[in-house]
């Protein structure tokens, strides 16, 4: 635990930073390598395409592409200074996120205007975030979790979302995002092909979940196997247009392992984005909310219980974050003295 967090130089910030040059740099290359393959196949794309049109448009993309990011990230920061203005202005639960952050940032030993905490007038964020934080040094809380958590608890949130902050290269994020959206989009499409076959022939997630999830193990294990044979076909068949123009440009094995990399990278950024959770619980418990965060962990352990269970079944794979009962086993290991552990903390 102290390893990886402590103090660094009073020159290089406003005040002590609580996550080791290690660490980030650790983000940074997880970040870039799990990205990698979707953001070599998007610039193959927009350039393969634009040759379709003409050598001209082939230019133009290589002249564009390459630069676009840049526009994104500024456009964005805009955007978001432009909504936490908006909030600032409109919400009447800013005031008392902005005395929850000041003491959080005393409690950091940071200077508090670094960062500035606005509210989301939402309940929860893609249905289940509480908080978040954005390019431009913003931490964001939702209506709902002022409205609904404890003042140790808001402080809590908001010392997780500068857990993230302090993770740094937000910026560096946006644009891998930007510049793999190509490929992702071609990778949705086709999930979305193998959903549709699956929902036709009534062999997907819900089919398994209910007949099969509680269950005994080697029976999950074995129909899921069986009932993933036809959605296997249908990645295969929309994939193979895709392996054949690779394998006249790049060779039959390299082809593959492209591929293979491809299709590997959502579990893979879903395992990066679930250890970047746990890092900010860390830092919260660093600052010493360690208990409050266990009290948001439990109320998102409803939210979660909530979750159908096919949905459920596979969220340890492609989930950007873990489940909230497997942070509140984390969050008790990294302080067992301060916080020690009661029951609704011991594994299930």
């Amino acid at each position: 635990m102290n390893a990886h967090i402590r103090r660094e130089s009073e020159s290089e910030s406003a005040g002590p930073v609580l996550v080791t040059r290690r660490t980030r740099f650790s983000v940074l290359i997880g970040d870039l390598v799990v990205s990698l393959p979707s953001v070599v196949l998007s610039g193959w794309l927009i350039w393969g395409l634009s040759a379709l049109v003409g050598d001209w448009l082939v230019v133009v993309a290589a002249l564009v592409w390459p630069v676009s990011g840049a526009c994104v990230l500024l456009v964005s920061v805009l955007i978001t200074g432009a909504t936490a203005q908006a909030s600032r202005s409109a919400s009447p639960e800013h005031a008392e996120v902005v005395a929850a952050w000041a003491a959080v940032a005393a409690v950091a030993r940071i200077d508090e205007s670094r960062y500035t905490p606005w509210v989301h007038d939402v309940a929860t964020v893609n249905g289940e975030m509480h908080g978040y934080a954005t390019l431009g040094r913003h931490i964001v809380v939702t209506r709902r979790a002022v409205d609904v958590f404890t003042r140790g608890e808001l402080r809590a949130v908001l010392a997780h979302e500068l857990g993230h902050q302090l993770l740094g290269y937000m910026w560096l994020r946006m644009l891998i995002k930007w510049y793999r959206g190509p490929a992702d989009l071609l990778f949705a499409l086709a999930v979305g092909v193998v959903s549709k076959v699956a929902s036709l022939l009534q062999v997907g997630p819900r089919w398994i979940a209910h007949r099969l999830y509680r269950g005994p193990r080697p029976v999950i294990l074995l129909g899921v196997l069986v009932v993933a044979i036809v959605p296997t076909a249908a990645v295969l068949g929309s994939g193979w247009a895709l392996l054949a123009v690779s394998t006249r440009f790049l060779g039959l094995p390299t082809a593959l392992a492209v591929v293979v990399a491809i299709v590997a990278q959502p579990v893979a950024r879903a395992r990066l984005s679930q250890w970047r959770e746990y890092g900010a619980d860390r830092v919260a418990v660093e600052l010493g909310y360690g208990q409050d965060l266990r009290g948001v962990l439990r109320r998102l352990q409803a939210d979660w219980d909530a979750i159908p269970d096919e949905q459920r079944l596979l969220a340890p794979l492609f989930h950007t974050h873990p489940s909230p009962d497997s942070r509140r086993r984390a969050v008790v290991a990294l302080d067992p003295r301060r916080h020690p552990a009661t029951a609704d903390d011991q594994p299930s």
